[in-house]
């Protein structure tokens, strides 16, 4: 298959899983370039602890193009990414969470565009309006502050994990070498560090429907983590002065 594959990683996430995979299903088999190009959704079952595998396991008797793995133990999301990344068939790889923050339906722009342009990667720009002003929030907007500052960049959301790249570029990303507790936040450095061509395009972003974030209400220990790991990136990523 010469098309696009839809890496989606899982983890607890069966509240959400029938209405995500229906509206992936429908945005991808009306889009034209999808119907020329063929495509595939890839749910990765990341060591779920509720009924997420068995959900999966009935939608995919049920859809076509749905593919499904499951890891034994939660191995976070670049595990995630990696494994699906082994099994999909398409050239082109898109990355989404299956939360509905963000809409499945902006896949085909996101894919449209990277044909459209000279870009690397496409990113899903998380749109301002309407999101709470909440403590996850200002954490977010100073970390893409800080991520910028610190690694030469000028990203409007440089850690949104809604993106659409050439599957060779998202295994040469995965490739880092540093230990980092949470690298999804670091995958736009790491394609800046790398001379990736990136373009924004903004999306809808939405608060979360049922379940809950593995990165709780605060993201108070997330962050702690994300802050030790930006002195592994500074050793991975830092810019080289010439």
């Amino acid at each position: 298959m010469a098309g696009l594959s839809v890496l989606v990683p899982c983890l607890n996430e069966a509240d959400s899983l029938p209405d995500f995979v229906a509206r992936v299903h429908g945005a991808l088999r009306s889009s034209p370039l999808a119907a020329a190009s063929g495509w595939e959704l890839i749910l990765i079952d990341d060591g779920s602890r509720d009924a997420s595998w068995d959900c999966i396991q009935r939608l995919q008797g049920t859809l076509p193009g749905l593919r499904a793995v499951r890891h034994a133990r939660t191995a976070g999301i670049p595990s995630a990414w990696r494994t699906g990344l082994a099994h999909a068939q398409g050239d082109c790889i898109c990355v989404i969470d299956a939360d509905l923050q963000y809409d499945p339906e902006e896949i085909p722009r996101l894919w449209q565009t990277l044909h459209s342009t000279s870009a690397d990667i496409v990113q899903g720009v998380r749109a301002a309006d309407g999101r709470p002003r909440d403590p996850r929030y200002v954490l977010s907007r100073g970390l893409c502050g800080l991520l910028n500052l610190a690694f030469g960049m000028s990203l409007r959301d440089n850690k949104s994990g809604f993106f659409v790249c050439r599957r060779n570029v998202l295994a040469d990303l995965l490739a880092f070498s540093g230990r980092y507790r949470h690298w999804q936040c670091f995958v736009m450095v790491a394609a800046h560090h790398r001379g990736y061509r990136i373009h924004e395009v903004d999306t809808p972003f939405r608060s979360r429907r049922s379940g809950r974030s593995a990165f709780g209400t605060l993201a108070l220990g997330p962050a702690a983590g994300v802050a030790l790991d930006l002195v592994t990136a500074w050793r991975e990523y830092r810019p080289v002065r010439r």
